[in-house]
């Protein structure tokens, strides 16, 4: 019983160590070809399927998915147009229901500011301010340039046949041992039986 629970768990094990893709932490240079691509900047992670980015001198430029690993809000004084506006909202303090705040949402950004004379006016179609945005959304598609210099390392994910290939060899070849050691086991049974039938007093 222990060879078969051992012949069970040798695929499984060997499944994890090998795998059709294998991945390549590259941190000085960036390999020739374009399998997917996964950079992390400081504040950034960045993903590219195959074929859907180029590399020109320190610079990645590509189509993909962008997720904002820190997003704090930022100083804002400036002016939003009111032709950008989606949504206008008075947001309450969590600690002080009395004090209350103006959310103001753009397609990209959030704005906040303070419900109060001197942190904004309206003047005909612009919203005058001074409060703290972000980046509306953490996760968006992402199509433009990455610089090389500011990722903290890159990954690559390629795909291996020769890994596929083997792995394939030895999950057949496990099967087939398996599929013998079953066998032999049923007939270790039938034949233990079959002698306790032909036991004479």
């Amino acid at each position: 019983m222990k060879k078969y629970l051992i012949s069970l768990f040798i695929p499984y094990l060997l499944f994890h160590l090998s795998g059709c893709y294998s991945t390549q932490r590259i941190t000085t240079s960036i390999p020739e070809g374009h399998p997917e691509m996964y950079v992390k900047t400081k504040d950034k992670e960045y993903f590219f399927e195959e074929g859907d980015y180029h590399i020109s001198y320190d610079t990645i430029y590509g189509k993909g998915e962008m997720r904002v690993l820190y997003n704090p809000f930022k100083p804002f004084k400036g002016t939003i147009s009111i032709n950008d506006v989606e949504d206008i909202e008075i947001i309450s303090s969590y600690n002080d229901s009395d004090i209350s705040e103006l959310l103001v949402t753009t397609e990209d950004k959030e704005y906040i500011f303070k419900s109060e004379a001197s942190s904004y006016s309206v003047s005909k179609d612009t919203i005058y301010g001074m409060g703290k945005y972000r980046l509306r959304y953490s996760d968006s598609e992402f199509e433009g340039p990455v610089d090389v210099n500011e990722a903290e390392y890159i990954e690559i994910n390629a795909y291996n046949p020769g890994a596929t290939i083997a792995l394939v060899s030895i999950l057949a070849l496990s099967v087939v041992v398996i599929v013998a050691m079953i066998s032999s086991f049923k007939m270790d049974i039938g034949g233990a039986f079959s002698g306790i039938g032909n036991v004479h007093p």
